[in-house]
């Protein structure tokens, strides 16, 4: 993830910022994390190295990374409005997650591949890319269903 953060303050020093420490930490959270992290997560997890790291710095260097499309930002299901954050995959890939336990499973799929060439060649649209989520129980919660 080292590329990541290279590219990230290069991306902060062209846009005119400065790379503090404290952008340096945010950095670390994201790149360093398994996990899909809400602006709040990653917030949290900065404060930890550092207490005086406040939200609206999280959200400005977020807003600078996914503009230059180093980060992506997703959704997990139509019911949750809160973006999630991840280094932008070399690939694309999509989401499950458990509504029980919140798990969430990345996975990549031929099928998707196959319906955004049927759509561009049946309605002559260029799909930029596709943005799927998919929601249910996980093998473990669906065991447990009690």
């Amino acid at each position: 993830m080292s590329q990541f953060i290279d590219q990230a303050k290069q991306a902060i020093v062209a846009e005119g910022g400065r790379m503090t420490g404290q952008r340096a930490i945010i950095l670390d959270v994201i790149a360093a994390s398994h996990d899909h992290l809400t602006a709040d997560d990653i917030t949290a997890r900065a404060q930890r190295h550092d207490g005086s790291i406040n939200p609206s710095t999280v959200y400005r260097t977020l807003a600078l990374l996914k503009e230059r499309g180093l980060i992506k930002a997703r959704y997990y299901d139509q019911d949750n409005h809160r973006e999630v954050f991840e280094p932008t995959p070399n690939s694309e890939h999509y989401h499950f997650t458990c509504t029980r336990c919140g798990k969430v499973i990345e996975f990549q799929s031929k099928h998707v591949s196959a319906l955004r060439a049927q759509l561009q060649n049946e309605s002559g649209v260029e799909v930029a890319r596709a943005c799927l989520c998919l929601t249910g129980l996980c093998e473990k919660c669906k065991g447990n269903k009690g």
